[in-house]
C-alpha cells in the first residue's frame, strides 16, 4: 500500500542515519491527545503487533479525494513549516486505516453515527452536555454526566474502521528507509501542507462532521 506522510528535517535524518523511523515516545504528549489518540493506539495493537520499542503509531495518509494525501493550501494560519513529504509502501497487514471524517465525531466525545437519524437523536439526547464530552475526551476531565453515558457513546467508534467517506488516515508502526520511494523538501512558507484542519480566508475550517454525514443514510 502506498502511504505518504509529512515529518521534520529531523525526523528524515533519524530515518536516513538509522534505516528506520519509529515515533520517540518522549515527545508524545498523551495530554494533549487524550482519550481518543489512546482509543487508536489501543485498537491498533489489536490489529498489528508492534515490535521493541513501538508503543506509539507514526500517521500518514491513505487515501484523500482522488490523491493519497491533502493537497497544499494557503497558510491563513501564519504557521511556520519545516517538513518533508515521505512516500513510501508498506505491506496492507501493517497499516492500521481509520476514516479521518468518523475521527473528527471521536475528537468531540460524540458517537460516530450509522445514520442521520441516529446523530440527530445523539445530540438532542446530549443536550447541555457537548462541552463536558468534549472536555473529558481532551483533557481526561471525568463529570458524573459523561461516566454514565460514554461507555455507550466509546461502543460506536469502532465504526471508524468502515471507511465510508473518501479521506482515510493509516498508522503504522514504523517506516523503514527501504520501504521510502520518494522524498520531497516543503519549503514555501505561503503554504500548508498534509492538514485537513486548515484556516480558510474568511477564518473559518471545514466541518468534517457535516461532510461526514453525506455519506450516512438516512
Amino acid at each position: 500500500m502506498k502511504l505518504i506522510t509529512f515529518q521534520t528535517k529531523a525526523a528524515l535524518a533519524v530515518l536516513k542515519k538509522t534505516g528506520v523511523l519509529r515515533t520517540d515516545a518522549d515527545k508524545i504528549d498523551l495530554k494533549k491527545y487524550g482519550v481518543p489518540y489512546k482509543y487508536i493506539v489501543e485498537n491498533m495493537k489489536k490489529h498489528i503487533k508492534p515490535g521493541k520499542n513501538e508503543r506509539y503509531p507514526l500517521w500518514a495518509w491513505a487515501k484523500c479525494g482522488a490523491s493519497i494525501s491533502p493537497k497544499k493550501r494557503k497558510n491563513f494560519d501564519g504557521r511556520k513549516q519545516d517538513l518533508v513529504k515521505i512516500t513510501f509502501e508498506k505491506p496492507n497487514n501493517e497499516v492500521f486505516l481509520t476514516d479521518y471524517m468518523a475521527y473528527s465525531f471521536i475528537l468531540s466525545g460524540h458517537i460516530v453515527p450509522k445514520t442521520k437519524t441516529e446523530y440527530r437523536q445523539f445530540l438532542q439526547k446530549m443536550d447541555g452536555h457537548l462541552d463536558a464530552l468534549k472536555g473529558y475526551v481532551r483533557q481526561d476531565k471525568t463529570s458524573k454526566s459523561v461516566a454514565k453515558v460514554f461507555p455507550e457513546i466509546k461502543k460506536t467508534w469502532a465504526r471508524i474502521l468502515d471507511l465510508k467517506s473518501s479521506v482515510h488516515q493509516a498508522c503504522v508502526w514504523n517506516i523503514k528507509l527501504s520501504e521510502v520511494k520518494k522524498v520531497e523538501q516543503l519549503n514555501d512558507a505561503r503554504y500548508l501542507y498534509g492538514s485537513m484542519n486548515h484556516k480558510r480566508l474568511d477564518g473559518t475550517r471545514p466541518d468534517w462532521k457535516k461532510r461526514y454525514l453525506d455519506f450516512l443514510s438516512k
